[in-house]
């Protein structure tokens, strides 16, 4: 077996080395262009707030996303998956959560627990991992 491939010509070698790089390139095209249906979709997110006004921006992306709700109300997101909205704050512990889903059913969430004093303070804190933001 390994005398009769040592013994084919250039040409066949040519002709095996093109195919299997056609069916690479067919394969990697192919997996690029349908890799949002196996990732889904994620949101990325970040507060930024005013130091003199108890309202905070949450700006972010949700690539992928059909379908972007903020405390269970629909926000506007452009073709990129980019958003950006306003929310007031009440003195107290205020949770905000995103939800964002796909064309194909599968969803991602993310919540904030912001906690805001009588005088205008607040401060951030990601629920899943208690990191504190702001």
């Amino acid at each position: 077996m390994i005398k009769k491939i040592k013994e084919k010509n250039i040409k066949w070698w040519v002709e095996i080395s093109s195919c299997v790089f056609l069916f690479s390139f067919i394969l990697i095209f192919g997996y690029s262009k349908v890799s949002f249906i196996v990732k889904g979709v994620e949101i990325k997110a970040e507060i930024t707030r005013d130091e003199h006004s108890s309202l905070i921006k949450i700006n972010g992306n949700a690539e992928n996303s059909v379908l972007l709700s903020l405390n269970g109300r629909e926000i506007f997101i452009d073709e990129n998956g980019n958003f950006s909205e306003t929310v007031g704050l009440l003195p107290g512990l205020s949770v905000i959560s995103l939800e964002a889903k796909d064309k194909f059913g599968k969803s991602d969430e993310q919540k904030f627990s912001l906690v805001q004093s009588e005088d205008g303070e607040s401060i951030a804190f990601k629920t899943i991992e208690n990191e504190i933001i702001n």
